[in-house]
């Protein structure tokens, strides 16, 4: 070959088989890393000494943290500090020998303390050098909580059999002690030891006799066949001395019915039967002393009676309770305590309860007075006042029988409340008048005044009744006392309008105190339909316009309406015809000022918010939901080459367009608190008040698919045929971190996002402090 001719040589070699390898190798390594994200379990890998080289999504949403936050870092900062050093040293005692770990751990996550369990595993190379920790983990702080729980949950019980008064054990049905709570032990002067294990009647409080011991033998035999046994027998307390006790076994049973556990409970009577000794010495000497108390008791007009604390009953009446209440002594003495407690008024039978804490402080011949309402025996309720006195005390000078006189002084109550009712008429006057002053808001005024009304007069029913144009009418105002229909569906009963309101407009009220009395004929079924017993209704005049008709009826019995009663209603219905008057020039001018506001907040073009509405909407918004730590969303978006559309369309088919699109907005969003608003041009704004981001995302789409759905021509459109439409959302939960301004920008951003990518898309992006600012 000529030396001045270049040779060239060339080796192929044949690499498909090692790009098929690796193509593998990646779609392998793909899956592996698919799989692993789609564990619940927190997985994480990390070199040996401790750096993160890999967590899955699971990991990151338990701690809170990004993958950028935790790779390339150590593990120890998201360990609790108490217990980094005990788990460092856990995870490098990792070896051949010993390549696997279990152990539990408080880990910092959310800027919370949790429980997590580790299973951390060691990957070692062929010369058995540790070249990577793998480890899974599972939150365990549940488990952990309920672990804690159930520990103080047993603490309690231990507490509380230990400190109860009552002495109590657990046996076994063949007697042996299983338990024994420390006031037992603490009776008898003993130890627990020389109890728990050993047979129950050898203990020492049963050795005080032979029989004795063999009749708990035979009760726990009797329990241990499901019977439960409670006798009254003397044991040993401390220093041997003899104590009587109120003894019972109860038997516990297994789903099967077979006994597996006796409860045995003690408790000390012997105060009780000391008491009880006294109080039979206290009945004697009351039946030695009943001849002069009777002489006493027959030459006075009041009831006398002897009460007996211990039994609830009264053990003594003169003949005076026949007179007041229409009892008869032996009537009142027999009755039970719950037939005496229901006599009470509901509203005084508190005093019916503890009675001992009543007179506990009371001194010798210190006269306890009290006032209550009581039931006569045709039903009336009376007032009553009683005076008291000790009568008998036990040993420890503790009351047990009280000595009392009653008089009847329902008439002086009855005086007195019709003094107040009239001072609350007077002062109930000054109320509403003042407050129709105040406020200009009928609805307000006449609830305020049908409650007030009810409160004064104690009637069943107060209502304003409105007439109409055609002579009709509906309630404008009603307040019901309990148990009378919540609701007053039926037309105005017929006698409260006259034929032609001639004693209306006289300002004449109706005045019916009984209407069975009354001639009402063919009204009556409709009176009974509503239980109406009696009736007063005033008119209310508007100048010379008869405007209403105040009503108040009575459902239970007749009743006689007072005259101040009646110039009560009077004088109120002319202050209602005040309110009227004023509700009346106040509401025009609202009417005014809401359309003068509506036209200020409005877009003249599309007649949706404008951008004046849109930024107080949103600064309110922003202020509550701050307040309320709940979620705020925007959405943002603009008309595709809507500059394209009005170039080669004309501006009035511009126009037309962003009504037909505004109009196609309002459609869509259709929650009330949610605010639609032209932005400037051809931006629109969507204000989403409680709303995350994956509510909004779903609304943007709607409003993205009704936009298309209008089919709105545009040639000019470099994305469809039709007019389209490019949003950005935003979410986020305000907070003093941020402003209304952030939130517009982010959405401006994703707005921004969606044009990039192609318009005619919804773009989300996030909103917190750390990427506003």
């Amino acid at each position: 070959m000529d030396r001045q001719s270049p040779l060239l040589q060339c080796l192929v070699f044949d690499i498909s088989r090692c790009k098929h390898v690796k193509a593998g190798l990646k779609e392998s390594e793909t899956r592996y890393l698919a799989i692993l994200e789609d564990q619940t379990e927190l997985i994480a890998r990390s070199l040996p000494n401790g750096t993160v080289t890999f967590v899955n999504e699971a990991f990151c949403r338990f701690f809170g943290l990004k993958r950028q936050q935790l790779i390339g870092h150590h593990y120890k900062p998201i360990v609790f500090q108490e217990d980094r050093e005990r788990v460092v040293n856990l995870v490098n005692s990792i070896s051949l020998e010993n390549p696997v770990i279990t152990f539990e751990n408080r880990v910092i996550a959310c800027q919370k303390v949790r429980w997590a369990q580790w299973i951390t595993r060691g990957i070692f190379d062929e010369q058995g050098n540790l070249v990577e920790l793998q480890s899974v983990g599972r939150d365990i702080t549940d488990s952990k909580q309920a672990q804690e729980a159930l520990s103080e949950s047993e603490q309690k019980f231990r507490a509380i059999f230990n400190q109860t008064i009552q002495f109590i054990g657990l046996l076994e049905p063949s007697g042996i002690v299983l338990e024994v709570n420390q006031t037992a032990l603490d009776f008898a002067g003993i130890t627990r030891e020389e109890v728990v294990g050993k047979l129950f009647w050898e203990a020492k409080w049963w050795t005080i006799s032979p029989e004795t011991q063999l009749q708990l033998r035979t009760a726990i035999a009797a329990a241990a066949n499901g019977e439960f046994i409670r006798y009254e027998v003397d044991i040993w307390g401390r220093d041997c001395q003899a104590i009587a006790i109120d003894f019972s076994l109860r038997p516990i049973l297994d789903r099967t019915g077979r006994v597996t556990l006796i409860i045995c409970e003690g408790r000390d009577i012997s105060q009780w039967q000391a008491a009880l000794r006294e109080r039979h010495k206290a009945e004697e000497a009351l039946r030695s002393s009943q001849d002069f108390l009777q002489k006493v008791a027959n030459t006075v007009p009041h009831i006398l009676y002897l009460f007996d604390l211990l039994q609830g009953t009264s053990i003594y009446l003169n003949q005076q309770s026949l007179t007041v209440l229409g009892y008869s002594p032996e009537e009142i003495c027999q009755a039970d305590r719950q037939w005496l407690m229901n006599c009470f008024h509901p509203d005084d039978r508190h005093l019916c309860y503890d009675l001992l804490s009543r007179f506990a402080n009371l001194r010798d011949n210190e006269v306890l007075s009290t006032e209550y309402r009581f039931r006569h025996k045709n039903g009336e309720w009376r007032w009553l006042n009683t005076r008291e006195v000790v009568f008998a005390r036990d040993a420890s000078g503790t009351p047990t029988q009280i000595l009392g006189s009653i008089e009847d002084i329902s008439t002086r109550k009855q005086a007195e409340a019709v003094l107040r009712q009239q001072a609350t008429g007077e002062r109930l006057i000054t109320q509403v008048t003042q407050q129709i002053r105040q406020s200009l808001n009928l609805e307000e005024v006449l609830n305020t005044t049908v409650n007030s009304i009810r409160e004064c007069l104690r009637s069943d029913c107060v209502a304003i009744y409105q007439l109409t144009a055609d002579g009709s009418g509906y309630f404008a105002a009603e307040s019901l006392a309990d148990g009378y229909p919540q609701k007053l569906k039926q037309t105005i009963l017929a006698f409260c309008i006259k034929g032609d309101f001639s004693d209306y407009y006289q300002r004449l009220p109706t005045i019916l105190h009984n209407i069975q009395q009354c001639d009402l004929s063919a009204d009556f079924e409709l009176l009974q339909l509503h239980q109406v017993k009696a009736a007063m209704v005033v008119p209310i005049l508007n100048g010379q316009h008869l405007w209403g008709l105040v009503i108040t009826y009575q459902c239970a019995i007749p009743r006689y309406w007072q005259p101040f009663e009646v110039n009560l209603l009077q004088q109120l219905a002319s202050q209602v015809a005040i309110a009227i008057h004023q509700s009346v020039l106040y509401q025009q001018l609202q009417d005014a000022n809401e359309e003068l506001q509506r036209l200020v907040t409005l877009d003249g073009l599309t007649q949706i918010a404008n951008r004046r509405r849109f930024n107080e909407y949103l600064e309110s918004e922003w202020h509550r939901l701050k307040r309320e730590k709940m979620p705020l969303s925007l959405i943002l978006f603009d008309v595709d080459f809507f500059k394209l559309y009005n170039d080669s369309y004309g501006h009035l088919a511009g126009d037309n367009c962003l009504q037909k699109i505004a109009s196609a907005l309002l459609s869509t969003v259709k929650r009330p608190a949610d605010l639609v608003a032209r932005y400037g041009g051809e931006e629109f704004s969507v204000i989403l008040p409680n709303t995350e981001t994956k509510g909004a995302i779903h609304l943007a789409q709607a409003i993205l698919q009704a936009v298309r759905d209008l089919a709105i021509p545009h040639a000019q459109s470099s994305v469809s045929d039709h007019v389209t439409v490019s949003l950005g959302v935003v979410s986020t939960v305000p907070n003093c971190e941020m402003s209304p301004q952030y939130l517009i920008n982010a959405a401006d951003k994703a707005l921004y996002t969606a044009k990039q990518q192609g318009r005619d898309r919804v773009r989300s992006v996030c909103c917190s402090p750390v990427e506003c600012f």
